[in-house]
């Protein structure tokens, strides 16, 4: 019998990974590693923490741009593996739309 073990944090990843959200959209940070990973959301910029796997776009964050970075960790072997990756956003107000998802195509014949 043969076992694979993942010792280190691999395929860490951003879903969904865009470039604007709403507000109460839900940002997954996901990775494998042996043993199961923890996470933290840090904005770059003010310093703040957020604990856990997912970030939830709240009311203080409409119409504002932000870089976060996630950080997944574990612990194997006596030795602490930390991955990250950075995320710029923005929050679009409510009623607002994003210029890439709403187009009216007006076509004339003549």
């Amino acid at each position: 019998m043969f076992v694979i073990a993942v010792v280190a944090l691999r395929n860490l990843a951003v879903t969904p990974r865009q470039s604007s959200y709403h507000l109460g959209d839900r940002i997954q940070c996901s990775a494998e590693g042996n043993s199961a990973p923890s996470y933290q959301w840090t904005d770059l910029v003010s310093g703040n923490i957020v604990q856990g796997a997912v970030l939830v776009i709240s009311e203080d964050m409409v119409d504002g741009s932000y870089v976060f970075q996630c950080t997944a960790s574990n612990y194997f072997n006596t030795a602490t593996h930390n991955e990250a990756t950075t995320l710029n956003f923005t929050v679009i107000s409510p009623g607002s739309t994003d210029s890439k998802q709403n187009f009216i195509y007006i076509c004339k014949y003549y």
